[in-house]
């Protein structure tokens, strides 16, 4: 009966969960023994051999496992942390919310003690037993030992196995907590205009680095038991010397209190760096088309690797450390037994007795058992000493200032009549949307002041003013992203929607961004708001219509096109208020006129819907449209009231507003090569046949980066210590056996083997630190670099931010710190095991047999293994990458998510991707606690033979053999499964270099490798260009430019206009070859600019200034304007003036006439604004950036200048979002520092009654293009013509 019941609850019990309906894990379907033996793996094994795995594939987590409950226990347990908060803060709370997992792994780790100290007992009586022949005959003794070995090893292979599996189980519980707790202070945050990656780097370092924590704390515990445990078991063997290795551990115990106190900050050191350069990676990833067309891709790359050398400089003063502390920890293990041995030697050949071959191998057995969970301990505690460097910088940003919400609610007026304000107990006006009452903004340096607004409900309200007048601001103060100094600002609903000046927008298809995050999709109201905003026009010239993927931050789209997809987003989630931070600046004006009819207009959809609409602009023809406009400057509202009000008012209050508007988008077009994503989805194919069956040319690849000269340090340290640390024992043997030789000789040879032993072991750490890690990890970082920043645009278009990020953070940090330690740890412990093997095999010759079909199982087991683990590591990884993707765009979309209110929504697809994450890494962890337990059985057999031959054959065998053989398989189980593990962990670390080989095969590198044309030192020296035929397109279905022919004379001023999508944008992005031709050529100065490298073509040629700038926030205002340090002080702050923007940088500083720089002349010297961080500096608003980017290109023309060389000047819509006043002077300065000093100015605009006045008649031309053909150049600018360009 019992043994049926015994079988009943090893089978698969699915009936007990019938009442669930979600799937469940089949760890919960299975019975104890399948759980303990890890037999529901076997199903995932075989399906990762048989095929290719894919996340489908994969079971879901059990319930206690899952990242929503872990989320809401570890929200809780933070929120009733004590206050004031210490630094155990965190880990206290991590305890509460996870003690039930925490204490699951107690009672199986002293079950695992107790297994493991049986075995020095099972060797001591079975050398006893077989020495004591033929004076003990007990004939039931012998099989009792069998029976013993048999209990001891299974037992230590079963405790061992569900041991690690509740550690794995805590270990993926931590990391979900701590994501949950930096995520969801991320989102309650304030928003940020300038992320310097701080929150990817706690989840990539910090929260992966802490995931072991409560495993070290385990080990610390019991490591302490096992040594005092170790100690009693070796007093009873050696008698009174027993404290010797105590002595030692304590000697060793000050090389750890140093290791201690240095670890902790030097870990910091290394977080801290490998944050700056995963920023700085961000930054350019983010801003690439930009950097392309700025030719800064060589000083960022430049940038990034000093980055990186800084990284790898912190982590060598960390690695050397553990190398000093290996050595040390090393000392205890080798010499520790040798000592003590020795010494108990002498004492007994001065007493008369000899050692005998029980007390010498019971006494190596107890030492290695007493010295490891030492040296464990020791290893440990600086290890939670570091720790808690990556708990402070968690803890640290999770004690940072929530985002308070400071707005009121208005009441919903349902009558004309006063209504009350219950929470205030004031009378409002009815109907009332908005209320902002003597609102003060940044009291120290007034950004607003004293601003007073009411707006009605189903109101629309025009806010007007010039740059950094604080409209986007206030817009930004109404969502409650901005804490007011002081005043009163109140609302009637909190979900807003919103349209930044910079469009947020996350991946996925255009369909999916303007849905949002509601899960409700009415297709009529859908097909209504993108024809109000004027969509399908663009929708019918992409490739997948509106399901076609926009890629990271929208750069499939154009910066028209961002900006309605916005719009539309907006209109489509029915808020009744809608903030609109000029909207319009990236669209034509016909498109402007059409859509703003559709939505503004009398009978336009805002007036049926009876929408609150707050709209940023500074275009008149939009204000006869407002029920009520305000003009801000000089810190408060110049203006308020209707149009025919404003007008009426003082010059000086509509002087910065005048000056219609027409926009023109000013991105890349949308582009997909279909045949380029049938090629790599082929080459995927291959890939993932590699995967799953490895690939040996990986090696070769990395072998190439590692260099000869330390792959053959680590395998001649390694090689030399497997002999070294194993031939002890066989001279045990003799010395034990020997009847006739020396104790000085046996001594001295057995403290001799010792040191090499040891000194090779320190060799080992120093050449896999200090040698392999750096220079790898430094060719590995500059290989990924290169590829990634000399890729074309396409390939940022079609591959996701996040994922290449993980290329540079997750996959580097492989590189970095498992390769090395994986790579040094399999040829040590392949060494190892063959030395132990020919020892176990002349101890125990019999056991050459078993050889065969040992090799063929071992040899199963790893082919099954090794193909499922590999598929397994790689969908982690790659589901790792949506996490970080998540975390990105949660930072970057903070305002919008928040105004939309679907913050919850933010969450839960958090909780998704953390989940998807965890089900492979769980798989994973699985597969290894199935491969332990195997491997630990296989031991258990040999270990079971071996006592069974010596009971069968003690007569014919010595105790000396049984010795070996049992010491030797002490160490020889855990020797072949560090050894699988580490292949493992060898083959997953090679997927990070699998990935960087992958890219290196499939991505191309732009403008190809025929440019061997130096031009002459002073090209371009007149600055003419003339289109051939020039046919262009981003795909094969799709032609942008179509036979375009035209010359633009040098010194000319050449205006590109046309509707959103027309071909301006690809214009400008073919002269810098960011887009290659498919026909035709294009001459710069009669020179093929196809010829040209495109590093020389895009600093040297071409300077260009986009509407969106280029901002380095974690990088120092003179880099951002002159990377090369190669001007004064003098130079720079001239442009910044000339721009007006100085003054604005050096606000906060109280000697601002001390910092003009006068006086310095030529010199370059450290000035406490130029070299100071953007972060740290005044905020700039979006037309402040914009004449940030005109600085830039005039020091880097009147830098090019100085060589004789006359560049050509891109000028990309960029006076988009500048008022009229500001625009004039941008005109003014163009012609003064650019056309009249002969060059050649190419620009995208629309803004004729302002560009008329700069134009000159017989000099400067304007081309209508339209569908990507020229369709007229128009000579002589009339009003009339002014009209034609305006509305192509």
């Amino acid at each position: 009966m019992h043994l049926i019941l015994l079988i009943l609850e090893f089978l698969v019990k699915p009936s007990a969960l019938k009442f669930i309906n979600e799937p469940q894990s089949p760890e919960e379907l299975n019975g104890i023994l399948g759980r303990v033996f890890f037999t529901w793996v076997n199903s995932i094994l075989l399906q990762g051999y048989r095929r290719i795995l894919v996340d489908q594939d994969l079971p879901p987590l059990s319930w206690d496992l899952k990242p929503e409950v872990t989320r809401e226990k570890i929200l809780q347990a933070w929120k009733q942390r004590t206050k004031p908060e210490t630094r155990r803060a965190l880990p206290l709370a991590l305890i509460k919310c996870l003690g039930q997992q925490f204490l699951a792994a107690i009672m199986p780790r002293i079950f695992l003690i107790a297994f493991r100290y049986s075995q020095p007992i099972l060797i001591k009586r079975s050398i006893r037993f077989v020495i004591m022949f033929p004076t003990d005959t007990r004939s039931n003794y012998g099989y009792w030992l069998i029976v013993s070995a048999v209990t001891v090893y299974i037992g230590l292979a079963v405790s061992t196995a569900v041991y690690q599996h509740r550690l794995n189980r805590l270990k993926l519980v931590t990391k979900s907590a701590l994501v949950a707790l930096i995520h969801d202070k991320a989102i309650n945050s304030p928003s940020v205009t300038y992320d310097n990656g701080e929150c990817t780097t706690l989840v990539s370092t910090d929260a992966e680095s802490l995931d072991g924590i409560a495993e070290m704390f385990h080990e610390i515990w019991a490591q302490v038991v096992e040594v005092v445990i170790g100690i009693v078991l070796l007093a009873r063997e050696v008698g009174w010397i027993w404290p010797l290795p105590l002595f030692l551990i304590f000697l060793c115990s000050y090389m750890s209190r140093f290791v201690a106190r240095q670890l902790q900050p030097r870990q910091k050191a290394w977080n801290n760096a490998t944050q700056s350069r995963v920023a700085a990676t961000s930054s350019m990833l983010s801003s690439m088309k930009i950097i392309k067309m700025l030719g800064f891709k060589n000083y960022i790359t430049q940038r990034i690797t000093e980055l990186r050398n800084e990284e790898l400089s912190a982590a060598s003063k960390l690695r050397w450390i553990m190398v000093y502390y290996n050595a040390s920890a090393n000392a205890l293990g080798i010499f520790s037994p040798a000592i003590t041995l020795a010494i108990f030697a002498v004492i007994s050949k001065a007493h008369g007795r000899s050692l005998d071959t029980e007390t010498a191998f019971t006494t190596i057995a107890i030492l290695s058992m007493v010295t490891h969970p030492a040296n464990m301990v020791m290893t440990f505690v600086p290890r939670v000493v570091a720790s808690f460097a990556g708990f402070d910088r968690i803890q640290n940003f999770l004690l940072r200032p929530f985002l308070h919400d400071h707005r009121g609610r208005l009441p919903k007026a349902t009558s004309q009549s006063l209504s009350l304000d219950l929470v205030s107990d004031q009378l409002t006006k009815p109907g009332l949307a908005i209320l902002i009452q003597q609102l003060t903004i940044d009291k120290r340096q007034p950004i607003l002041e004293n601003v007073t607004m009411e707006v009605a409900s189903g109101s629309i309200v025009i806010i007007s003013g010039p740059v950094g007048s604080g409209k986007s601001t206030l817009l930004r103060t109404m969502l409650g992203e901005v804490i007011p100094a002081q005043g009163l600002i109140k609302l009637s609903t909190r979900r807003i929607a919103y349209c930044a000046q910079r469009p947020w927008l996350p991946r996925g298809t255009i369909k999916e961004v303007i849905h949002g995050k509601t899960d409700q999709v009415d297709n009529k109201w859908y097909h209504e708001v993108i024809n109000m905003c004027c969509l399908i026009h663009d929708f019918n010239s992409l490739p997948n219509r509106d399901d076609t993927q926009i890629g990271s931050r929208g750069l499939n789209l154009s910066g028209g096109q961002r900006q309605r997809v916005a719009l539309a987003r907006a209109i489509f989630a029915g808020c009744d208020i809608i903030l609109l931070d000029d909207s319009f600046s990236g669209l034509d004006g016909e498109t402007e006129n059409n859509i703003f009819k559709n939505l503004f207009g009398p009978k336009g959809l805002f007036r049926k819907l009876k929408s609150t609409v707050v709209l940023v602009s500074n275009s008149i023809q939009f204000f006869q449209a407002a029920d009520q406009i305000f003009v801000l400057g000089d810190h408060g509202i110049k203006g308020r009231g209707t149009w025919q009000e404003i007008q009426a008012k003082a010059s000086f209050v509509t002087k910065s507003i005048l000056g219609p508007r027409g926009k023109d988008d000013i991105a890349l077009s949308a582009s997909f090569d279909q045949l380029r994503a049938q090629l790599r989805a082929k080459d995927e194919a291959k890939v993932d046949l590699a995967r799953q069956v490895g690939d040996f040319a990986l090696y070769g690849y990395y072998f190439r980066f590692a260099g000869l000269r330390n792959l053959l340090l680590v395998a001649g340290c390694t090689s030399s210590h497997a002999f070294f640390i194993t031939i002890p024992q066989y001279w045990l043997q003799l010395w034990t056996e020997s009847t006739y030789g020396s104790y000085v000789f046996y001594i001295s040879g057995f403290l001799l083997l010792s040191a090499i032993s040891w000194t090779s072991a320190s060799g080992i750490m120093w050449s896999q630190l200090i040698r392999l890690a750096s220079g790898s990890g430094m060719l590995l970082h500059q290989r990924l670099l290169s590829i990634v920043a000399s890729a074309p645009l396409s390939y940022f278009s079609k591959t996701d931010n996040g994922s290449i990020l993980n290329r540079f953070s997750q996959d580097i940090q492989l590189i970095d710190k498992q390769l090395p330690t994986a790579l040094s740890n399999i040829g040590s412990q392949t060494f190892k095991l063959l030395v132990q093997a020919a020892l176990l095999f002349v101890a125990q010759k019999s056991l050459m047999l078993s050889l065969p079909a040992c090799i063929l199982l071992v040899y199963i087991i790893q082919k099954v293994y090794l193909r499922t683990s590999r598929q397994l590591r790689f969908l982690e990884l790659e589901s790792s990458a949506a996490v970080f993707s998540s975390f990105l765009e949660s930072v970057e979309g903070l305002e919008t998510i928040r105004s939309f209110g679907w913050s919850q929504e933010v969450v839960q697809d958090n909780i998704r991707c953390v989940e998807s994450a965890q089900r492979p890494q769980f798989l994973l962890l699985s597969l290894q606690r199935w491969l332990n337990i195997v491997l630990d059985l296989l031991a258990a057999a040999f270990a079971t033979i071996v006592v069974a031959i010596a009971v069968s054959f003690r007569g014919h065998i010595s105790g000396g053999q049984v010795g070996i053989a049992l010491n030797i398989l002490l160490v020889a189980n855990t020797t072949l499964l560090r050894l699988v593990e580490n292949w493992t962990t060898l083959e997953i670390s090679l997927g990070a270099v699998a990935r960087l080989k992958t890219l290196d095969q499939m991505t191309p590198s732009e403008g190809g490798n025929d440019e061997n044309f130096e031009p002459p030192d002073n090209w371009p020296s007149k600055g003419g260009i003339e289109f051939k035929d020039v046919t262009a397109s981003y795909h094969a279905n799709s032609v942008a430019l179509r036979n375009i022919s035209l010359s633009i004379d040098a010194g000319q001023k050449f205006i590109l206009c046309g509707r959103t999508g027309s071909g301006k944008s690809t214009l400008i992005l073919t002269l810098l070859r960011i887009l290659e031709l498919q026909s035709g050529r294009i001459e710069l100065d009669s020179v093929d600019i196809s010829r040209v490298r495109l590093e020389l073509l895009r600093q040297r040629c071409f300077i260009t200034v986009s509407q969106d700038a280029l901002l380095l926030s974690n990088e120092t205002l003179r880099f951002n304007l002159d990377p090369e340090a190669s001007l004064s002080n003098d130079m720079v702050i001239s442009a910044l003036t000339r721009t007006k923007l100085w003054l604005h940088f050096c606000e906060g500083f109280a000697d601002v006439n001390g910092y003009s720089g006068v006086g310095s002349g030529d010199a370059i010297d450290e000035h406490p604004i130029l070299d100071k961080k953007i972060s740290l500096l005044q905020e700039l608003s979006v037309g402040q950036c914009q004449l940030f980017a005109l600085s830039r290109a005039l020091i880097k023309v009147d830098m090019i200048r100085r060589t004789g060389v006359k560049p050509v000047i891109l000028l990309d819509e960029v006076t988009s979002s500048l008022d009229f006043a500001t625009e004039s002077t941008i005109h003014d300065i163009i012609d003064e520092e650019l056309t009249g000093k002969g060059h050649t100015v190419i620009i995208v605009a629309h803004r004729f009654d302002v560009l008329a006045e700069h134009i000159e008649p017989g000099r400067d031309v304007v081309a209508l293009i339209k569908d990507g053909e020229l369709q007229e150049i128009i000579t002589n600018i009339s009003s009339t013509k002014v009209k034609q360009c305006e509305r192509p």
